[in-house]
C-alpha cells in the first residue's frame, strides 16, 4: 500500500521538523546555575559585632540630633515598625513641645539570638542604657521628667539586613531584665 503524495510530504515534513527540532534543543545552552546564597555573616560572634555596631553609631546619631546636629539622623538606622512609631512619637512630642535634652549612653550590649547564616541576617540583643543626663523638657523650660523613672533599663532590640546594611527593626522594653 503506497501513501497518497500529499501524505507522504506531510510525513517527510513532520520529521524534518522533529529532527530540525531535536537538533536546535541540543545547541541550547544550559541553564546558569542558581547562585547559592551567601551567608550575611561568618559567624555569630561577627553578627553580634555589626548589631552592636549599627546600635551604637544610632545612639551616637541621636545624641547628636538632640543636640541640634542637622546632619545627624538617627531615623537612618531604622527600618519597618519602629521606624514608623519613632516618626510618630517624634510629631507627638513636637505637638505637645515637648523634647529630650541631654545623651542616652550604651553601657552593655549582649548578643542574644543570630540567624546569620542567609543572604539577610536576623540579630536579636539586650542593649542596658543609662538615661541619668537624658530629660523630658516641656515649651515652658520646665522638666516633666517622670520622678520614678528608672535611670537605666534593659532594651530588647532586633536588627535584620545584610552584614553591610544592618538596620534596627524592633525594640521594646525588655521585661525583668536589669543592666
Amino acid at each position: 500500500m503506497t501513501l497518497p503524495r500529499s501524505k507522504t510530504s506531510r510525513f517527510r515534513m513532520l520529521a524534518l521538523l522533529a529532527l530540525a527540532a531535536s537538533a536546535l534543543s541540543a545547541c541550547t545552552p544550559a541553564p546558569e546555575p542558581t547562585p547559592t546564597p551567601t551567608a550575611a555573616f561568618a559567624s555569630e560572634e561577627e553578627a553580634f559585632a555589626a548589631a552592636e555596631e549599627v546600635y551604637r553609631a544610632y545612639n551616637d546619631a541621636l545624641n547628636a540630633h538632640r543636640t541640634g546636629d542637622d546632619d545627624a539622623d538617627p531615623y537612618d538606622y531604622l527600618t519597618g515598625k519602629i521606624l514608623d512609631s519613632e516618626l510618630k512619637t517624634a510629631q507627638e512630642l513636637e505637638a505637645t513641645g515637648i523634647h529630650i535634652v541631654g545623651p542616652t549612653k550604651v553601657v552593655g550590649f549582649e548578643g542574644r539570638v543570630s540567624d546569620h547564616s542567609q543572604s539577610v541576617a536576623r540579630v536579636v540583643a539586650n542593649v542596658c542604657l543609662d538615661i541619668t543626663e537624658a530629660r523630658a523638657i516641656d515649651d515652658q523650660g520646665t522638666d516633666v521628667t517622670a520622678a520614678d523613672r528608672s535611670d537605666t533599663y534593659t532594651i530588647s532590640v532586633e536588627l535584620t539586613g545584610a552584614a553591610d546594611h544592618l538596620l534596627i527593626s524592633e525594640y521594646e522594653v525588655a521585661p525583668g531584665e536589669t543592666c
